[in-house]
Formats: C-alpha cells, sequence, structure tokens
C-alpha cells in the first residue's frame, strides 16, 4: 500500500499520464471526497491499518470528463 502511483508509473514507463494526473490533483480529489462526506470525518488508525486487501482504482470518462473512482478487494 502506498505505492499506488508509483507501481502505475513501473507498470508502463511510456503511457505515465493517468499516474501523473492523479498525483497532481490527489490533493483536489481529497477535498472534494471530504466535501462530499460533509466536511469533516474521523478515521480510526485501526481501520487504515485494515486496508491491505483493498484496491483503488478510477477511470475518466473522455466524453463526459467524469472521474469514477472503485475499490475492491485483491484477488
Amino acid at each position: 500500500m502506498g505505492n499506488g502511483i508509483d507501481a502505475a508509473r513501473q507498470m508502463d514507463p511510456e503511457h505515465t499520464q493517468h499516474a501523473d494526473l492523479l498525483d497532481d490533483l490527489k490533493d483536489q480529489l481529497l477535498i472534494i471526497f471530504l466535501k462530499r462526506l460533509g466536511g469533516s470525518i474521523n478515521i480510526p488508525v485501526g481501520e487504515i491499518d485494515n486496508t491491505g486487501m483493498d484496491l483503488f482504482s478510477f477511470s475518466v470518462d473522455p466524453h463526459t470528463g467524469v472521474f469514477k473512482f472503485r475499490i475492491q478487494q485483491k484477488q
């Protein structure tokens, strides 16, 4: 965990646009996530530590410009 953006760059070094985009936008994305949750959230450390089996992915619809985010379990 924590190396997802760098891992994406290593998997396809010639096409790092998505990794670069997410890296550049991650602060803004966190702000939007928190706004949608009411502007404030408390997260126990144990919950953060318990994400080892989760994968985060995203895509952007090129026609609408809408981000789609997804969490799924590692297989």
